[in-house]
């Protein structure tokens, strides 16, 4: 029984071993541990020797060969307690030698003799020893050297924050087990006549093993975990493949019919065998690997949702989103643009990695990734995942280039057209000041006409107070005339400071219905669900006002106005559009062209062609635009059209 436990825990310590060096032979700390889990599976295997042989030569042979394992056991830990956990302290040839590997030599010269142990007694309990001379010397090393791997990996875990604070706690857990085990009972209880707790503490060594290997599984770039799930997922195929062919040829069939089933066997497996193994290893990583992920499926997930994108922006949304929700990263910042540092690879950094993003014509940006959640460090299958990744993107930033430039040249394109009409409604504008200040003179003279003339009749005769009283009405009439005119020219040619907000286009065209209310003419109301526009308030609201009076005084016997808003959209552009249509008296298709024109009307008694100027200036300060359809002897209809999400 002893020594199926004793040689199960040796085989167990040798195996972690080494699959931590084949991970990563490489390494300084991989080795270093290795070496240590090596050496302590050697003391637990001389252990079972001991327990196997019967003859008394033999078991003091293998019991002065346990000490062979415990005079490397101290100094290839104490070194892995000095480059661990981040393999930054650099130790000198000559401190290896004279610090680990000379101690360890000498101590090993004496084992075989009687130095350390000088005779052995076969008890119930085991093997009961009487040290030699060097025991206490060797007792002295052991524990030296565990208490200074104690002292170094306490000071580094008051030092170390993060991560690697709790990598080194793994370990220091560890070695406080072993060292009140393993030394205590194996070597100090010993020199006080005390060795029948001795066969506990090679058992004790599995404690320190285990938790140093945990913390390289958990924190370093190593997946043991994987190897692992996926050696079991093989071995359990493998054995149902065997036990499937075994009982299959246990019957006793004729030789065809043997063969024949072995081949649909055998032709069943090869369809099922690789099915059935990732149906046992997928639930066992995900289950038990903590940074288990699928990469193959990350990877087509991205290239997937890569399909239908134009713009550099999303593929770098794209990218992280996919990244930060299957590999569980705490945080990713995106910078488009060349950065401040040129990154030419994966880069780490002290709290995570910087991914930059190529196309053919250079580096696009950068994706900033923030530690994982589980606080892993990112490992090797991460970094091949990361350049799996840039490749992947360069040729969405390569297929969507000709896009971009074009979109670059329409904005471009766009603003210069915004600006064109801007400067052409200024032209126009300008181009009708002349026409505008001869208009306006001859509309001042005329009320300055009446008013003179019946001023210089007023003192030829008597008069009386009727004739006074209509005198000064005349005067207040022709007085308000003349004031009218010159306030609303001054509105079409006097730019006031604007106030641009987002605004609802119904909400202003009620209000401009209750500013200008309307009586004995039917009003029709259809307002559509339309989007915010930005815009001058009191402008637009003035716009409608002018309008509805207009469409009044196209109906003196009565008739009908409607309204109506909806949304029109048109390519890439969006507009909010607006018809104000009467059944009015209409206007002649050879006017259509001149009734933006300052003071041009067709309402000799009422208007004086100064509405519907200000209305076109207002519109095409919006960036918008505005359309007239008429009929003689059916009426009109003015269509305004208003950009969506552009500041005006």
């Amino acid at each position: 029984m002893d020594v199926a436990i004793f040689s199960a825990v040796s085989i167990i310590n040798l195996l972690m071993g080494l699959l931590i060096l084949l991970k990563d032979p490489k390494n300084k700390i991989n080795i270093s541990f290795s070496i240590f889990a090596v050496s302590i599976s050697l003391w637990v295997a001389t252990w079972a020797m001991t327990f196997w042989v019967d003859d008394q030569t033999s078991k003091l042979f293998w019991t002065r060969m346990m000490l062979f394992g415990p005079s490397i056991i101290p100094t290839s830990f104490l070194y892995f307690s000095i480059i661990f956990p981040r393999n930054e302290i650099k130790v000198s040839i000559f401190s290896l030698i004279a610090f680990f590997f000379a101690p360890s030599i000498i101590f090993l010269a004496f084992v075989p003799t009687d130095f350390y142990i000088k005779t052995i007694k076969v008890a119930s309990w085991g093997i009961d020893f009487t040290p030699g001379a060097g025991y206490l010397a060797h007792s002295i090393f052991l524990a030296s050297f565990v208490f200074a791997t104690l002292f170094y990996l306490g000071a580094k875990y008051t030092r170390y924050k993060g991560i690697d604070r709790g990598r080194i706690l793994y370990v220091l857990i560890g070695v406080l087990i072993a060292a009140t085990t393993g030394v205590l009972v194996n070597y100090l209880l010993p020199l006080i006549g005390i060795t029948w707790l001795n066969k506990f503490g090679p058992l004790a060594t599995t404690a320190v093993v285990a938790c140093t290997a945990y913390a390289i599984i958990k924190h370093e770039l190593m997946d043991i975990k994987v190897v692992i799930t996926r050696t079991v997922a093989y071995g359990i195929v493998g054995i149902l493949l065997m036990a499937s062919f075994a009982g299959l040829n246990s019957f006793q069939w004729p030789i065809l019919l043997n063969m024949f089933a072995n081949s649909l066997l055998g032709i069943f497996w090869a369809f099922s065998a690789n099915r059935l193994r990732e149906f046992i290893q997928t639930p066992l990583e995900e289950k038990w690997v903590t940074d288990w992920y699928n990469s193959d499926q990350l990877i087509n997930n991205i290239a997937k949702n890569m399909i239908p994108v134009m713009e550099k922006e999303t593929v770098f949304n794209t990218v992280a989103h996919e990244l930060k929700s299957v590999i569980k990263i705490k945080n990713i910042e995106v910078f488009v643009g060349k950065p401040k540092v040129e990154y030419s690879e994966v880069t780490k950094t002290e709290k995570g990695l910087i991914i930059p993003l190529f196309s053919s014509d250079g580096i696009e940006g950068v994706l900033t990734l923030g530690p994982k959640i589980s606080e892993d460090p990112y490992n090797a299958k991460d970094l091949l995942l990361f350049k799996t990744v840039t490749s992947q993107t360069q040729v969405v930033f390569d297929r969507i280039r000709p896009y971009e430039q074009i979109k670059r040249e329409f904005d471009a394109n766009q603003k210069k057209l915004y600006d064109t009409e801007r400067m052409l409604a200024r032209s126009e504008k300008i181009a009708s000041l002349a026409n505008l200040i001869r208009e306006y003179n001859h509309e001042i003279k005329t009320p300055l006409s009446i008013i003179r003339g019946e001023a210089a009749l007023l003192v030829k005769e008597a008069r009386d107070a009727a004739y006074l009283e209509w005198f000064k009405n005349l005067v207040f009439e022709q007085v308000d005339r003349a004031n009218d005119i010159v306030e609303s020219t001054l509105r079409l040619s006097t730019a006031k400071e604007r106030k641009e907000v987002e605004l609802d286009l119904n909400a202003v065209i009620l209000n401009a219905i209750r500013f200008y209310p309307i009586s004995g003419i039917h009003l029709d109301k259809e307002f559509g669900s339309i989007p915010s526009i930005k815009g001058e308030v009191d402008d637009l609201q003035l716009v409608f006002v002018n309008l509805l009076k207009n469409a009044v005084e196209s109906m003196p016997a009565g008739g009908k106005i409607y309204i109506k808003t909806y949304l029109s959209k048109k390519q890439d552009a969006a507009y909010v559009c607006a018809e104000v249509g009467d059944t009015g008296i209409g206007i002649p298709k050879e006017n259509l062209e001149k009734i933006f024109e300052p003071f041009f009307s067709t309402h000799v008694t009422k208007g004086r062609g100064l509405g519907l100027s200000i209305v076109f200036r207002i519109i095409r300060e919006h960036l918008g635009e505005i359309e007239v359809k008429s009929e003689v002897g059916k009426g009109s209809t003015f269509i305004l059209k208003l950009p969506v999400n552009v500041k005006v």
